[in-house]
């Protein structure tokens, strides 16, 4: 089973996502909440609001884990937008009362579920079947990447590294499964791990930290502090 299923690591990366997104968000004032974030046409509003709809949708992966009705995280991707731009709209207390409340209920969620219903199959809203163990991953995931692309000053080099070594995991497995997939290899600087992606995989590496390089491939980064000569064009993730 791989890292992102280990549910305690897990939360651990969640809990430690979600205390800096909250912190960052609280120490916003309401002037600079209205400004822009590091999203193509989202403001800080919106991507709090999306935050906060995204830990409530993950909470109905676990309700479907845990009653087996099927509970899908948005009954479309209109009603997801619509509810992530209604909630934009809010006072400025009311949306960080939203995310903080709704982090603080996804968190207590897991902790209800049992070993047995972790194993559960559920639907992302990709249309991906994953176990119900994944949604910690996919939570960490967001709160990690998202404190970043609120622009407050969070730097990849915050990103935990084995967080950072996951992240790379998955996104090389989506990449393999997409079109036009680039030809990749990376060498990770300290634990000196190691990715290939396609065959026959070029001699040369590109090489840096793991965040740096979870930053690079998910769209963080453009990569100008990695080891490479030169950066090949990466595929959208997600």
């Amino acid at each position: 089973m791989s890292d992102r299923h280990d549910i305690p690591v897990t939360l651990g990366w969640m809990a430690g996502g979600t205390a800096l997104l909250l912190a960052q968000v609280d120490a916003l004032d309401d002037a600079a909440l209205e400004e822009p974030c590091r999203l193509p046409a989202w403001g800080r509003r919106h991507l709090v609001a999306h935050l906060a709809h995204n830990a409530t949708a993950l909470g109905n992966l676990l309700r479907w884990a845990q009653t087996g009705v099927e509970t899908p995280m948005y009954s479309s991707q209109t009603q997801r937008n619509d509810d992530i731009a209604r909630s934009a709209t809010d006072a400025p207390d009311a949306l960080r009362r939203d995310l903080a409340g709704t982090a603080a209920a996804l968190d207590a969620h897991v902790r209800e579920v049992t070993p047995q219903q972790w194993g559960a199959t559920v639907r992302t809203a990709q249309g991906r079947d994953i176990p119900a163990a994944e949604v910690p991953w996919m939570r960490a995931r967001e709160v990690w990447l998202h404190a970043l692309d609120l622009g407050t000053g969070v730097s990849v080099a915050q990103l935990p590294d084995d967080f950072s070594e996951t992240l790379i995991d998955d996104v090389l497995g989506f990449f393999a499964k997409a079109a036009g997939a680039p030809v990749l290899r990376l060498a990770a600087k300290g634990s000196g791990r190691e990715w290939t992606l396609g065959d026959p995989a070029p001699a040369a590496s590109i090489g840096g930290t793991p965040p740096a390089l979870a930053a690079w491939l998910t769209g963080r980064s453009d990569g100008r502090d990695l080891d490479a000569a030169e950066l090949p064009e990466l595929p959208r993730w997600l």
